[in-house]
């Protein structure tokens, strides 16, 4: 057994030394060295609170990731991504020229000797700018609609004022800020929690994580009516100006969807519109007014537009004249004792006057002259001619006429 081991023993030995080299070799070939390019490794931004101290922020231009290229054995090396690797800006390091350079390390200190790290760039670029805080009303913005009978009322957030800080140029553009809630079909008051959003110019939501607000969420309420439709009506005021009236006046709508409280609705029948003012005017006259304005505060007009056009035309007066007859005159108030008798219609003449539409029509039947009998007693009397009151239409008469009262003759009976 000892002859056989060591018979042959120095090619034994080189033999062992061969296999030793040959399996270095295997080594070297198998497991060689190479080069990997790693790209967008998350730079994280250390000691930031040094802008804070200077009321300013900072936004990345360039620099956020980072590409390296990695050397070393196949083996460490070949299973690497970005996720093995730590990348890091120190903030309080940045240069005058607004740059900060960038380390990265391998998160497994095991490797960092066996592998060398070079940056395709290795400097992250800031742009600062100064903080401001201001404050936003906080609006409530419902989506959907309530059941056809009812109607949105008041909504509101609490809080209804946040405080928001970040960059000025982020700050200026918030146009609103809001919260929103789901109404569709509610027929309740509804009472919830919604996150709270700042909006741009666009309705577009704002998001930037150096933007921060007071309160990241508001309790919101909103009311919701029973509706009611009421009447409309428009009574206008003052007189136009002397040679002219109103011929008429249009509006509408003429009824309206009002929402409230069910004991406030009840009390509510119709909407009148009573300061339109016309005192003066010789032409028509076009306005529109909010009937918001003539309900009672706890209620509200449940509908898009709130408001009614209202048109009051005015028009030139004209006038014209009729010859009146003692058969076109009746008696009024006659005592069944007495006889009444007209002694004179000569050159009895009516001025009509008022609007053109309406004078064209009148005739002296529709004037319905009248004499009043209720105060003469026995004689001769100079009367006054009534007429029918017309609106707009005003009477002017020239001539006397002259009744004469007398027992009334027994043979007449």
């Amino acid at each position: 057994m000892k002859n056989f081991i060591f018979k042959n023993f120095g090619y034994k030995i080189l033999a062992i030394i061969f296999a030793i080299l040959l399996w270095l070799v295997v080594i070297n070939i198998t497991d060689y060295t190479i080069t990997v390019k790693i790209e967008d490794i998350p730079v994280e931004q250390l000691n930031t609170d040094v802008l804070d101290e200077l009321d300013q922020v900072y936004d990345v231009v360039k620099g956020d990731t980072v590409d390296i290229y990695i050397k070393g054995r196949r083996s460490v090396v070949g299973n690497l991504s970005s996720k093995n690797f730590y990348a890091y800006a120190d903030v309080s390091q940045m240069s005058i020229t607004n740059s900060v350079q960038i380390y990265v390390t391998p998160r497994n200190k095991n490797i960092e000797d066996e592998i060398s790290i070079e940056y395709v760039d290795n400097i992250m670029q800031l742009s600062l700018e100064d903080k401001v805080s201001e404050q936003f009303p906080v609006k409530v913005v419902t989506k959907g609609d309530p059941d056809s009978d009812y109607a949105v009322g008041e909504a509101y957030a609490m809080p209804n004022i946040v405080t928001i800080e970040g960059p000025k140029s982020a700050v200026d553009k918030i146009t609103d800020v809001v919260v929103s809630i789901n109404i569709n079909g509610a027929k309740d008051n509804i009472s919830t929690v919604g996150d709270i959003e700042i909006l741009d110019a666009y309705g577009e939501q704002i998001k930037n994580d150096k933007v921060t607000i007071s309160q990241s969420s508001a309790d919101i309420n909103v009311n919701i009516y029973p509706i009611k439709t009421v009447g409309v009506f428009v009574n206008v005021k003052g007189t136009p100006a002397d040679g002219y009236g109103i011929s008429e006046v249009v509006y509408q709508p003429q009824t309206v969807d009002i929402a409230g409280e069910e004991e406030v609705l009840e009390s509510i029948e119709s909407i009148e519109v009573n300061d339109i003012s016309v005192s003066g005017l010789n032409e028509s006259l076009q306005t529109t007014v909010n009937l918001a304005d003539y309900i009672p505060e706890n209620a509200i007009v449940a509908q898009a537009n709130s408001e009614i056009a209202i048109t009051v035309d005015i028009e030139k007066l004209t006038s014209k004249t009729v010859n009146l007859t003692s058969s076109d005159i009746s008696f009024t108030g006659k005592d069944s004792g007495y006889e009444y008798d007209i002694e004179t219609t000569d050159n009895i003449i009516v001025e009509i006057s008022g609007l053109e539409n309406i004078i064209s029509e009148l005739e002296v039947k529709d004037i319905k002259p009248t004499v009043d009998c209720s105060e003469l007693n026995i004689g001769s009397h100079t009367v006054e001619i009534k007429f029918e009151d017309i609106e707009g239409v005003k009477y002017s008469v020239t001539g006397v006429i002259t009744v004469t009262v007398h027992i009334k003759d027994s043979e007449t009976d």
